[in-house]
């Protein structure tokens, strides 16, 4: 019988969406044996995803020094190939600057994680994503607006943001799938991006080749809210 369980609480905060739309097969051949790509107009989508992660539980414990600290990672979108009404985020890369986060989560929950040098600088109206390393060097900065009066979201804001269950696993081999839970986020104005990537050196060459030369084709930002994460189990 199916069971799940909750293992982690948390807030995840002012959601930057870089979106690249690229040819499926670039992707295709990295996913786990039962997904594939979920297509947008017939283009897969990769985004990078800057935020603020904070009040983390783990199975209802703070876990210490790490309640506060930003994100980035790099995710594509996939549905099961048996449902394909199970539609989710798959990671390719989280980014994190805290040992147990990177430790915990690639090594206990086998997730794309690597400990980087990432940074946060912000104002009311100002937010800055750093990674600055011998193998990444990234720069995300924009300037956020107040919610937007018109919540009616476009199609590849749906196809990004309204996304149930996130996946990883390594290519060919079996999906682990984790079901995320939470509020309605709002769309927030935002404008004048500056996004620069001189190293990304820990994934895929053509990935690396996306994110070194081409521009995203669009950017939106939400406010985010308390998050919850369940896993099933097996009994």
């Amino acid at each position: 019988m199916r069971k799940q369980y909750k293992f982690m609480t948390c807030n995840w905060e002012n959601l930057i969406y870089l979106n690249f739309h690229i040819a499926p097969d670039l992707l295709a051949d990295l996913l786990p044996k039962d997904v594939e790509l979920d297509l947008l107009q017939g283009k897969a989508v990769l985004s990078i995803v800057c935020f603020e992660f904070s009040n983390a539980k783990l199975f209802g414990f703070k876990i210490p020094f790490h309640q506060y600290f930003p994100e980035i990672n790099v995710r594509t979108y996939v549905k099961r190939k048996d449902d394909e009404t199970v539609k989710g985020i798959y990671f390719l890369s989280e980014m994190v600057p805290k040992f147990m986060t990177y430790f915990t989560g690639k090594f206990i929950y086998g997730e794309p994680f690597s400990l980087r040098n990432l940074t946060i600088t912000k104002s009311r109206t100002n937010l800055k994503y750093t990674i600055d390393d011998s193998v990444c060097k990234i720069n995300v900065e924009i300037e956020k607006g107040d919610v937007l009066q018109n919540q009616i979201q476009t199609e590849e804001q749906e196809f990004v943001i309204e996304r149930s269950f996130a996946f990883c696993g390594k290519a060919d081999q079996k999906v682990k799938i984790y079901e995320i839970e939470h509020q309605n986020w709002n769309l927030l104005d935002c404008k004048n991006l500056k996004f620069d990537v001189d190293k990304i050196g820990h994934l895929n060459t053509a990935i690396q080749n996306i994110l070194l030369h081409k521009k995203p084709e669009s950017v939106f930002m939400t406010d985010g809210s308390k998050v919850e994460v369940f896993k099933d189990f097996f009994i």
